[in-house]
């Protein structure tokens, strides 16, 4: 009876593992982001170039409007023309809302903004949480450098067996850990061994509840699963998707928080949207699981512009923002493309 007892708790707690395990299909993905959208980004109707990030983040979650669109790049070229200064991160962003909509960072509206972003040179009160935007579009342009740059001084706030030290005696956090990691994964190969400490410190946050900072929460518990796609540790990704999904409110559409359900579904929406890379692949015009993921997007860094797939699919769906019928799949791509990139640098 024993050896059948203990036979069964074997069973039960390796099913329990398996099921941590398991991840997400696409079609889960699309429709969390959908109504992720609905709810951070339901009332709105314009952004301006102050609000790169939250436009990124619209653009993330599938939303696509015209009149927003054309309201945003409106205002990134009032601000050009006004002869604002944008920090590396800003710029990092409006390059990436560029990419996303299709626009060309590099003769917008009579400005090469690509140029520009490769002579701009980091700052000492620079928003350190920007670099892993900043780093990407590094990358995608070429730009090794600036790359380099970009890790050294985020490794320069780190002590191995410690963390972060971003802001100045505070001590790390799954947060920091998770901006750290996502910065660096441009270089795997350089910073292996940074990254690699600061995985395991991060996985010091994990809890039954999600990541711990102040008590587990959905922000938290997102970057990490942003941070776990950047550096391609599946598992540790699909245990940190199942991890978030304890915060999802269907009744809301968001994800709970103890401070502020929006940020919460924002920060919810940037590691969704990258997890949906790796999330197990759905044919949207069945709704079935197909045994093969489409092609991954094939990018040309010589021309960012150019973004080709292969076997991607074509049955459109409705912007969650408009209630038109159009295609996320290409702000999705253009998404991919950016991981993509990272995947096929790293881990040499």
């Amino acid at each position: 009876m024993k050896k059948i007892l203990a036979t069964l708790l074997t069973f039960v707690l390796v099913m329990s593992a398996s099921i941590t395990a398991f991840g997400a299909t696409t079609n889960d993905v699309d429709k969390t982001l959908e109504s992720s959208l609905k709810f951070a980004y339901g009332d709105k109707t314009s952004f301006d170039v102050s609000e790169s990030k939250d436009y990124y983040l619209f653009l993330c979650a599938g939303g696509q409007d015209e009149k927003i669109k054309e309201s945003y790049f409106n205002s990134v070229k009032k601000a050009l023309d006004g002869g604002e200064k944008f920090d590396i991160g800003t710029l990092a962003l409006i390059i990436s809302n560029m990419k996303i909509s299709n626009e060309n960072p590099t003769d917008f509206k009579g400005y090469n903004l690509v140029d520009l972003f490769g002579k701009t040179e980091l700052g000492e009160f620079d928003n350190v949480y920007t670099y892993m935007y900043a780093s990407d579009i590094a990358l995608s342009f070429g730009f090794e450098t600036l790359e380099k740059q970009l890790c050294d001084a985020m490794v320069s706030k780190y002590i191995k067996g410690e963390g972060t030290d971003f802001w100045g005696g505070w001590g790390t956090s799954a947060d920091d850990l998770s901006v750290f990691i996502t910065t660096l994964s441009v270089c795997y190969d350089d910073y292996k061994e940074y990254i690699e400490d600061a995985v395991s410190l991060l996985k010091g946050c994990n809890t039954e509840a999600g990541y711990d900072n102040y008590g587990a929460n959905a922000n938290s518990t997102a970057m990490a699963l942003a941070a776990y796609v950047s550096i391609d540790e599946k598992e540790l990704a699909d245990d940190a998707y199942n991890k978030l999904m304890l915060f999802y409110n269907k009744e809301t559409g968001g994800f709970n928080s103890n401070y502020d359900d929006v940020l919460a579904t924002k920060d919810a929406i940037f590691g969704l949207s990258k997890y949906r890379s790796v999330a197990d692949f759905d044919d949207v015009s069945t709704g079935k699981d197909e045994d093969e993921k489409p092609t991954n997007p094939i990018v040309d860094n010589k021309d960012t512009n150019s973004v080709k797939t292969e076997n991607e699919p074509q049955a459109p769906v409705k912007s969650p923002a408009t209630g038109g019928e159009s295609v996320v799949f290409a702000a999705f791509a253009m998404l991919a493309a950016g991981g993509m990139m990272i995947v096929s640098k790293k881990k040499k």
